[in-house]
């Protein structure tokens, strides 16, 4: 009879180091897909620049197929604030630094699209 317990709270134990063990595994594969762009893929949608403006505030700079939107995200939900030209997007790309170069802030390219679609 003692036994008996002892069997039971010992693979209760093993039960309990199990789920444990899985949850953890779990948490780090989905937070690895999250973080190379979602469950679904991504490969239609990727971010090309992000900036915080406050908490939980981002203006993002998104491509989607041939088509480039600057957007505003708060927890309420994201808009579109507008869709970049092929000029704009063009003059925007020209302004980015060589992957070796030091890279620019997104403020700064922004103001440099905005400064030519003035012009």
């Amino acid at each position: 009879m003692h036994w008996e317990v002892i069997l039971s709270l010992l693979w209760a134990l093993f039960v309990t180091c199990l789920i444990l063990v899985l949850a953890y595994f779990a948490t780090r594969f989905l937070a690895g897909r999250m973080a190379a762009g979602g469950l679904a893929g991504g490969r239609r949608l990727k971010v090309l620049e992000q900036t915080a403006v406050g908490k939980d505030q981002k203006l993002l700079l998104v491509r989607l197929d041939d088509r480039v939107y600057f957007l505003a995200v708060t927890p309420g939900g994201a808009t579109v604030l507008r869709e970049l030209t092929e000029e704009e997007n063009a003059a925007w790309q020209a302004s980015r630094p060589s992957p070796s170069a030091e890279p620019g802030s997104f403020a700064q390219a922004l103001r440099r699209v905005l400064e030519q679609r003035k012009k």
